[in-house]
């Protein structure tokens, strides 16, 4: 839902404060390293968990302590996931329904993502999207779905250049993303979380047992760098590519974990580097015993 005006914001969340509790929201936070998703995160989460019951996750590549600050500080539920290797954006797409699974009696899931990429970032249309964009960054229109396909932008460190300056960025960013709601923000005094937290009130819910469908898609391109290759060789990335399409033909790409690892890419990369033996797979284990019988 799109609204025009604080007023009917407010007026929906009220009305919608009704429904069965079990009921979820899914919001989503991505934004650029330094651009203060967790700052703000963390002055809405204050405003929120008095009448909701919250669960954090906070996605990052090696390593993190957020999930566990905010879990000591706010006394509400965490976890960290490190995508390790994974590129963070497509590790999010594929946890994010197991926890929602997981967190049945939640009423909001606020997720923030690694944002390292602006090529993607997992947006879903069932969910609120929210990008904490740097006003410092530079122009807006360098940006891909991280910000073309936030549902929210929260701008943040306005206080840093001058009121026509704002203006003019503010613009930009419509340029971009005309449809998207603009809140301005201050991660060291919260100033503005109040609009975030009354976006996220009248956002909808979560449809249970429906399948989520990703705003925009991933990149698809695969190549041998993709599947681990670190010799910068057209041949060595040529035949490892190779290798790996033909692993990825044999794989289920269910994600399923049965071999030790997140995902049937990281995987095949661990073969591919003979970290794993391709029959650690049960699937192709079991055609290679159909094969041989």
């Amino acid at each position: 839902m799109k609204f025009n005006s604080r007023l009917n914001i407010s007026t929906l969340a009220n009305q919608g404060s009704a429904e069965p509790k079990a009921r979820q929201r899914l919001i989503i936070f991505a934004g650029t390293p330094g651009s203060g998703k967790t700052s703000i995160i963390k002055y809405i989460i204050q405003e929120l968990k008095n009448d909701f019951k919250l669960f954090f996750v906070k996605f990052d590549c090696l390593q993190t302590l957020d999930d566990e600050r905010i879990a000591k500080e706010y006394k509400i539920p965490t976890v960290k996931k490190l995508a390790g290797e994974l590129c963070p954006d497509h590790y999010t797409a594929l946890e994010i329904p197991k926890i929602i699974k997981e967190n049945q009696d939640k009423d909001i899931i606020i997720l923030e993502t690694a944002g390292l990429c602006l090529r993607c970032s997992p947006y879903i249309k069932e969910g609120l999207g929210i990008n904490v964009l740097d006003i410092t960054s530079g122009d807006p229109s360098r940006y891909g779905p991280i910000l073309t396909d936030a549902d929210v932008v929260a701008v943040s460190k306005g206080d840093l250049i001058s009121q026509a300056e704002r203006e003019i960025f503010r613009a930009k960013v419509l340029k971009v993303n005309h449809k998207a709601k603009i809140a301005e923000i201050n991660g060291l005094t919260g100033e503005g979380a109040i609009d975030i937290v009354e976006y996220i009130k009248a956002s909808s819910h979560i449809e249970k047992d429906k399948k989520l469908t990703l705003k925009h898609s991933m990149p698809s391109a695969v190549c041998g760098y993709c599947y681990g290759n670190r010799i910068i060789d057209e041949k060595e990335t040529q035949k490892r590519y190779l290798a790996g399409k033909e692993l990825k033909n044999l794989v289920p790409n269910l994600n399923c974990g049965k071999c030790g690892f997140k995902s049937c890419n990281e995987f095949i990369r661990a073969v591919l580097d003979g970290k794993a033996k391709k029959e650690q797979c049960p699937f192709i284990k079991q055609k290679v015993a159909n094969k041989n019988s």
